[in-house]
Formats: C-alpha cells, sequence, structure tokens
C-alpha cells in the first residue's frame, strides 16, 4: 500500500494533506467541478461554492465578486446577493457603490437569506450623516423595522429581534407608537437567542 492511500490525514478522495502535488491537483479539481457546475449545468449552489472558491482559495475577488453578482442578479441565489452586497459596500475588487449594495441586500432578503434583511434593516435605520454611509437614496427606518421584524420572525436571528424590539421602547414618529408589551416581546426572543443586549432590556422591563 503506497504512502498516498494509507494516510488518515486524507480529505476528500484519497486526498493526502501531507503532499503538496496532492493538495494542488485536488484544489484544482475543485475549481473544475464548480466551474462546470455552475456555467453548464447552471446550478445556483455550485455558482456560489465557485464565488466562494474564488475568494477563499484563489484569493481572486474580481472573480468572486463577478460570480456573486451573477448568482444574484440571475439565478436568484440570496447568499450570493449578500456577498455581493459585501463587496459592493466597501468597494472590494469593484466600484464602492452603497445603493447597489443596499438593493442586493434587499434581493437577498426578498430570497429568505436571513442576515441580507438584517443587513438592510441596518442601512435603512442608519444616520446618513455617518461618514461611512455611503448612499445617496436616504434611510427609510419605517422599512428598516419590517427588515429587522423579517430577520427575527423568519431568520431567528439575535440581532434582528433586539433591534426590532429597541424601536419600541420609545417609539419613534412616523414609523412605530411605544409599545412596551410588543418591545419586551420580542426582547425576550432576543434574549433567548443569545443577545446580551436582549437580556438587558428584558432585565430593565421586569425592574
Amino acid at each position: 500500500m503506497s504512502s498516498k492511500q494509507g494516510s488518515s490525514a486524507g480529505v476528500g478522495s484519497g486526498v493526502d494533506l501531507k503532499d503538496a502535488d496532492d493538495v494542488k491537483e485536488y484544489v484544482e479539481n475543485l475549481g473544475i467541478e464548480y466551474r462546470f457546475g455552475c456555467y453548464q449545468e447552471k446550478n445556483p449552489k455550485s455558482c456560489h461554492l465557485l464565488g466562494d472558491y474564488w475568494e477563499s482559495i484563489k484569493k481572486d475577488f474580481s472573480k468572486a465578486y463577478k460570480t456573486y453578482e451573477l448568482n444574484c442578479t440571475d439565478y436568484n441565489f440570496g447568499h450570493s446577493c449578500h456577498k455581493a452586497a459585501g463587496y459592493r459596500w466597501f468597494g472590494k475588487a469593484c466600484e464602492q457603490d452603497g445603493d447597489l449594495a443596499f438593493s442586493f441586500f434587499k434581493k437577498g432578503c426578498e430570497l429568505d437569506y436571513h442576515s441580507s434583511c438584517l443587513s438592510a434593516g441596518i442601512l435603512d435605520t442608519a444616520k446618513p450623516s455617518d461618514k461611512l454611509y455611503h448612499r445617496a437614496e436616504p434611510p427609510n427606518p419605517k422599512r428598516g423595522l419590517e427588515f429587522f421584524r423579517k430577520s427575527c420572525e423568519e431568520g431567528n436571528l439575535a440581532e434582528g429581534c433586539h433591534r426590532y424590539a429597541s424601536f419600541f421602547i420609545n417609539g419613534m414618529k412616523d414609523v412605530c407608537k411605544k409599545d412596551l408589551e410588543h418591545a419586551f416581546k420580542y426582547s425576550l426572543m432576543a434574549c433567548e437567542l443569545g443577545s446580551l443586549g436582549g437580556c438587558t432590556n428584558v432585565s430593565i422591563m421586569y425592574k
């Protein structure tokens, strides 16, 4: 038995992690597999994996962004929309465009990728005077509140629950009325999901 066949460090189909050539071949084959799945079979999951391959393994961020964007716009894959949004927000390997980033987050949310709902909500409830705020479109807190609600109720995201609840502690003009019962309900949800802020608010309301 060869050392490659007998190695306990193998991954995949007998890949020996101690053998540089073996690992290189395995990685290249992964790229071929993902490209075929994406471009030939038009499989959204393969396209997203291809984006991850360019990003994490090849460190080719331009190709990664283009792959995520394609998979979002053409194949409606929510996680890829979320990734493309991040690239556009920070201008990583592409032109910085806060409004396009928001549109990708919004689409990701509509496709039920709930981390995108949280991100879209954060942008829609941000202060436009913040020097890190890159959108030409002004924030829309009322819409942002709905993004937080969806990230909480459908995605079980602790931060989404906490941010949603916080709006109802004091209320906000033209957005929502003060409603401590509602705030308590969602603060408790946030706490149970692991949000320290949610637990703090629950504790204060109990007192």
